[in-house]
């Protein structure tokens, strides 16, 4: 069904052949497409839902130009650049601010490079990619990031020609909130919330585990202090939304330190969100009796839990297969350093 979709520009509207950025008001139903086009096998519902957000906001009409300009509204859709050939627009490729603490620096996020397989092969994907990296640099940008699947070794090799390197591979797992809760381990180690004064073990034990030269945390999730250390005012907004996140820890034999911890971010909507951080010296040992503690916590929540967790870590995708997870996406995480 895809692969029926129209990228054609706007009737009556006569569009240039070649780069230009993008326009929202004459292009954002034709990125739909496209995307969705390129996209639909490894696309998954949250997706589905932004493609059908796109498309219903470029049938808005005047509404359309109000949202032109909010571009934190439109997830980051509002700058990058287009292709179009033959009157249809058969390439992209979307720029948003990463939203990294201003301590790490300006960072750029490039998503959506996707260029109509009857163009490919033709410089279209690298011309759209140079033109982002040019962008981020006229911003004062000093480092681009972005995502891509494992497998596509073509996208791959485009970028690391271009400057960027491989941080880390990453598996986005999911647990549907039907699958039953496990049963209570026998002889388990005591799991307990992690107190206010631990967040520097903990924030120690992420530095080493998932240091931001190797994809930190995850997509979009450096390590820093501010993901770690109490802080009053964003505990306070973010019961006030609703939103709950607890942090549940095993502590080292004597008590001295972290052994492994598992964070869990819940909101009205969505998925619970897990972080799993253990020491190495205890792989192997920590991470079935935190997803056992947590998940029979969460065994009234009917919402799915989620995770992304570096592919190398055997005995954690090991035990996440145990309980339940399944492999959703693998990902590289790349970056480029511009200056």
């Amino acid at each position: 069904m895809a692969a029926s979709v129209s990228t054609t520009a706007a009737a009556g509207q006569h569009v240039p052949s070649g780069i230009r950025p993008v326009n929202l008001r004459r292009d954002l139903a034709a990125m739909a497409d496209l995307i969705e086009l390129c996209f639909a096998p490894t696309m998954d519902e949250a997706g589905r839902a932004a493609v059908r957000e796109m498309r219903s906001i470029s049938q808005s009409g005047p509404l359309l130009m109000f949202l032109s300009g909010l571009n934190h509204i439109l997830g980051g859709l509002e700058e990058g650049f287009v292709w179009y050939e033959d009157g249809r627009l058969i390439g992209n490729v979307s720029i948003s601010a990463a939203g990294f603490p201003r301590s790490l620096g300006a960072t750029y996020s490039i998503a959506n490079v996707a260029v109509h397989p009857d163009y490919r092969r033709r410089g279209i994907a690298r011309a759209l990619m140079q033109a982002s990296l040019a962008f981020i640099r006229a911003k004062r940008g000093v480092r681009a990031i972005l995502n891509v699947e494992a497998n596509n070794t073509g996208a791959r090799a485009l970028y690391l020609s271009l400057g960027f390197v491989e941080e880390r591979t990453f598996v986005r797992w999911r647990r549907h909130s039907h699958v039953r809760p496990p049963a209570r381990l026998d002889d388990a180690p005591y799991v307990t919330l992690r107190g206010a004064a631990e967040w520097r073990d903990e924030y120690d034990l992420a530095l080493r585990t998932r240091p931001n030269a190797r994809g930190g945390l995850g997509w979009q999730m450096p390590v820093h202090e501010g993901e770690f250390r109490p802080q009053l005012v964003q505990a306070t907004l973010k019961a006030l939304s609703g939103q709950i996140d607890e942090r549940w820890v095993v502590r080292k034999a004597g008590g001295e330190g972290i052994a492994g911890s598992l964070r869990v971010s819940r909101s009205l909507t969505g998925s619970s969100r897990m972080i799993l951080l253990v020491e190495p010296a205890y792989a192997g040992r920590v991470e079935e009796p935190l997803l056992n503690f947590v998940l029979r916590r969460l065994n009234d929540d009917l919402r799915p839990a989620t995770l992304e967790h570096p592919a190398d870590d055997a005995a954690t995708s090991e035990a996440l297969e145990r309980y339940g997870f399944e492999r959703r996406h693998t990902l590289v995480s790349m970056r480029a350093d511009l200056r």
